[in-house]
């Protein structure tokens, strides 16, 4: 999934922009480490990012953690705190998958749900990627998708209603009960960096969730 870059002005715009931002930096904590991702985290940029977009959300009470700043592991063992936690398990599968059809509702109908509304707007899976649309990283990327786009639509004076019901229908569906499960299980490991990641996804997936439905009572009552 692929956007471009816009210039935004407005300070609804602005907020629309850390929201979409965030999904983004999400996504990309959920995805297997390459070296510049560990670097980032290390020297504490990563987590200089989520506080930046944290301080222009249209609502309070988040908070990113240390997000591994400053720690004391390897590029190797950070690897495989990764794959200890996300990839690898026994005959019942690792201890934390990241895909949501693991935690119930049908592997193979979570998947087409999921894909029926990135096909729906157009966005498309990276081959390269060769993941499952299902897995945490692709949910929140399509988020951010729908964030920019919500953003472009306000920006060129267009009908932003399909963005911001799609929004809420991966949150309500998908996106708010699976944060939720994989922060439960990633908590009982000792990962920092992904206790603080799992944790921050779902306490912004619920406020995203009643912010969202917020703007959609405020919308039929207006």
């Amino acid at each position: 999934m692929e956007t471009h870059q816009i210039e935004l002005k407005g300070a609804e715009e602005k907020r629309i922009g850390s929201r979409s931002l965030l999904y983004s930096l999400l996504s990309r904590g959920f995805r297997f480490p390459p070296q510049q991702h560990y670097d980032r985290v290390k020297k504490g940029q990563f987590a200089d990012e989520v506080q930046g977009a944290l301080a222009n959300l249209p609502y309070d009470g988040l908070n990113g953690g240390e997000l591994g700043r400053g720690t004391a592991l390897s590029y190797e063992k950070f690897q495989s705190n990764y794959i200890e936690l996300f990839e690898v398990g026994g005959d019942s599968g690792p201890p934390c998958p990241l895909y949501e059809g693991e935690y119930g509702g049908g592997r193979m109908k979570v998947m087409e749900e999921v894909l029926r509304l990135y096909h729906h707007f157009g966005l498309r899976i990276s081959t390269a990627k060769r993941d499952r649309p299902d897995h945490l990283a692709m949910e929140l990327e399509f988020m951010h998708a729908l964030t920019f786009k919500e953003a472009e639509a306000l920006v060129r004076g267009r009908e932003r209603g399909a963005y911001l019901k799609a929004q809420r229908d991966l949150l309500r569906f998908h996106l708010h009960d699976f944060t939720a499960a994989v922060a439960r299980k990633v908590g009982g490991n000792e990962v920092p960096f992904y206790t603080d990641l799992a944790r921050l996804s779902e306490r912004f997936c619920q406020k995203e969730a009643a912010y969202l439905l917020s703007m959609d009572k405020g919308e039929r009552n207006g």
